[in-house]
């Protein structure tokens, strides 16, 4: 490898260090509530699974089963919000030490960062083409690199609309502000990009309009350390910003641009970028921005065959809101959302079943797992906060089977046909995106 090649692509994981770190970081600021939860009964067996461990293959569960399967404070902090929220008196206390605990977390970020990337562990049980039998990041860093590598091999691969969604704030995301949240999957996006650009790419981040832009710009320079400032600096020819109305500048860009310029100030519409880098992602957006980010990769990117990178965007909560008043039509998905594949895909669930006998709820949790190029699989959480495969397939499992297999795993699902099982699920099957396969464009979000 040359070099100048070498250089670049440790620029880039020292970046993806570093922002991974960020992330912690302004999750802490947010001073964010917890939660714990647990099993409320011992179900007697779990259904072997060739996927899972040996230790949990048609093994018979101890009473103590509670505390194994549930929520602990153990759990890695970027599966779970376990972290007790301190309360008012000791709030008080620190405020005054906040500003010097700020510049600490800051220093010790960077000097961690200073430290080798840690040595993947010998499992010889792991192939991700075949899938993963255990999932469990301990920290942000591991998560965006497992992203990192399965969107370039679906780069590679000749994918040029590709999907990725990780548990960007634990498992109950819209339990935090908003900024808390856009803040985040900023820093998420620059840390995935910047991994990107570590391999010779050129990638631009895009937000949805100008005044998003300006202020992520102003939240990473406020939360990035010195270390990092100086990297990001190294890799600004192959990591830009930009937003989606390059494309379509918006009424208010326009009226905003004519009084700029009314007064001598320069004009600021957005403008496409002269010569489009090579992948775009796309953070940070509504559901009204969608028509935006077609028109985006119709009129710039697909013409010159680039690839487009929609992160963190919750794409089947985006999905729900098409074809209500007002809202752009469900035709959107079917000729255009329909091409996104996923390369990585961590999407966390809660779900709790409640019943005439004592205990009376049982809550457990899991997630529907993807990690390029290998099968679709329902994870269930365990107490240590892995994840456990308890079932796997080729193609997109519907959210009310992903459901359904992590409740048979623990031996609380209804019998298939049932009444109370139809009561429970009623009659429809998914909904309806995931019903309507026959009037998509492509399958490639389902594979």
């Amino acid at each position: 490898m040359a070099p100048r090649a070498a250089n670049t692509m440790a620029r880039g994981i020292v970046v993806t260090m570093l922002l991974a770190s960020t992330v912690a970081f302004i999750i802490l600021l947010a001073e964010r509530r917890g939660f714990t939860s647990s099993l409320s009964r011992s179900p007697t067996t779990i259904v072997q699974r060739s996927r899972i461990l040996p230790k949990w293959e048609a093994a018979t569960l101890t009473p103590n089963i509670h505390r194994q399967l549930s929520f602990s404070h153990s759990s890695p902090r970027c599966f779970s919000s376990t972290n007790d929220a301190p309360d008012v008196q000791k709030q008080s206390s620190q405020s005054s030490t906040s500003s010097k605990k700020v510049e600490n977390i800051k220093a010790q970020m960077e000097r961690d960062m200073m430290q080798e990337k840690p040595k993947p562990v010998d499992d010889t049980r792991f192939n991700r083409t075949a899938g993963r039998d255990r999932y469990n990041p301990q920290t942000y860093f591991e998560l965006v690199a497992d992203a990192t590598e399965a969107t370039k091999d679906a780069m590679a691969d000749g994918i040029e609309r590709i999907e990725v969604e990780m548990a960007a704030l634990g498992q109950e995301t819209y339990k935090y502000r908003a900024d808390t949240f856009v803040d985040v999957n900023a820093a998420l996006a620059t840390a995935l990009g910047a991994g990107i650009a570590g391999s010779g790419k050129r990638v631009r981040i895009l937000l949805p309009d100008q005044a998003e832009l300006a202020r992520q710009n102003f939240m990473l320079q406020k939360n990035m350390g010195k270390r990092m400032r100086e990297e990001m600096g190294i890799l600004s020819n192959k990591l830009n910003f930009g937003c989606l109305t390059e494309a379509a500048p918006s009424i208010d860009e326009k009226i905003g641009s004519a009084f700029s310029s009314l007064f001598g100030r320069e004009a600021t519409v957005p403008t496409p970028p002269e010569n489009p880098e090579d992948v775009f992602i796309v953070v940070n957006i509504g559901v009204l921005d969608l028509p935006l980010v077609e028109t985006y990769y119709e009129n710039i990117l697909k013409p010159q065959g680039r690839t487009m990178i929609m992160m963190n965007c919750e794409l089947d909560t985006l999905r729900a809101d098409l074809g209500l008043p007002s809202f752009p039509s469900k035709d959107l998905h079917y000729r255009f959302l329909s091409f996104f594949k996923p390369a990585f895909f961590l999407r966390n669930r809660n779900y709790a079943k409640t019943q005439a006998t004592p205990p009376y709820n049982i809550d457990y949790a899991g997630s529907l797992f993807r990690d390029y190029p290998g099968p679709w699989q329902v994870m269930l959480k365990l107490g240590d906060g892995s994840l456990a495969c308890v079932a796997e397939q080729e193609k997109r499992y519907f959210l009310n089977e992903a459901k359904y297999k992590m409740a048979e795993a623990l031996g609380i699902a209804e019998e298939k046909g049932s009444v109370i099982d139809f009561l429970r699920t009623g009659y429809k099957a998914g909904t309806w995106w995931e019903e309507a396969e026959s009037q998509e464009l492509s399958n490639l979000w389902r594979t």
